[in-house]
C-alpha cells in the first residue's frame, strides 16, 4: 500500500468535515472485509463470535459429511474452502481461540467421517495427506497464542489428531515435517 505524501496528507486534513465522511465512506465501501469488521465491530458490538463460530461448525461437519470419491479432488477442496473461511472469520472477529477450536474441529469432522479416506497413503491421497499434516502443524503453532488457561479443552482432541495422523496416511509427511506424535501443554 503506497504511502500518502505529506503534502497530500495536509490539504486532506483540511478538508471540511463532511467531504472527509464522503471520501471515507467511498473508501470504505471498496474494502469487503473492512466493511464486514466494522459491521461486526459497530453494528455488532463484538458479541457475536461465538454465533459466528457456531455457524461455521455447522458448515464444518455438513461439508464433512459429503461424498468423497477421490479424497485428492473434492475432499481437498473442501477441506481448503473451509479452512479459508475460518482464516477470513478470524480477519473479521480477531477470535484466536476459534481460530485453534475450529481448524481442530475442520480436521477431526473429517477423519470421523471420512477415515477410509486417509487409511493409507498412496497416489490417490498424498495431497490431502499433506495437507492434513500441515494444519496440524498450523494448529499447534497457533495453541502457543492462546492463553494456556485454554489448553486443557483441546488437549485430548489435538492428541487424539495427533494420533489419527501418525497411524494413517498423513503419518508420512507429519514425520517429515516432524510433527510431534503427542502434545504436552
Amino acid at each position: 500500500m503506497p504511502a500518502i505524501e505529506k503534502d497530500l496528507k495536509k490539504e486532506i486534513l483540511k478538508l471540511p468535515s463532511n467531504e472527509k465522511d464522503k471520501l471515507l465512506l467511498r473508501l470504505i465501501a471498496k474494502d469487503k472485509d473492512l466493511v464486514e469488521r466494522l459491521h461486526f465491530v459497530l453494528i455488532e458490538g463484538e458479541t457475536t463470535t461465538e454465533e459466528r463460530r457456531q455457524e461455521l461448525k455447522e458448515k464444518i461437519a455438513q461439508t464433512a459429511n459429503g461424498h468423497y470419491n477421490h479424497p485428492d479432488g473434492w475432499m481437498l477442496k473442501a477441506m481448503r474452502s473451509l479452512a479459508s473461511a475460518v482464516t477470513h472469520h478470524v480477519k473479521i472477529t480477531k477470535d484466536k481461540y476459534g481460530e485453534v477450536e475450529l481448524n481442530l474441529y475442520l480436521l477431526t469432522a473429517f477423519f470421523a467421517t471420512q477415515p477410509s479416506q486417509f487409511a493409507h497413503l498412496n497416489h490417490h491421497n498424498q495431497n490431502s495427506c499433506a495437507f492434513v499434516a500441515k494444519k496440524a502443524e498450523s494448529i499447534l503453532k497457533k495453541l502457543q497464542k492462546i492463553d494456556s488457561d485454554y489448553y486443557i479443552e483441546f488437549e485430548t482432541d489435538v492428541n487424539q489428531a495427533l494420533d489419527f495422523i501418525h497411524t494413517r496416511g498423513p503419518g508420512l509427511y507429519a514425520r517429515q515435517i516432524g510433527l510431534s506424535r503427542h502434545w504436552n501443554p
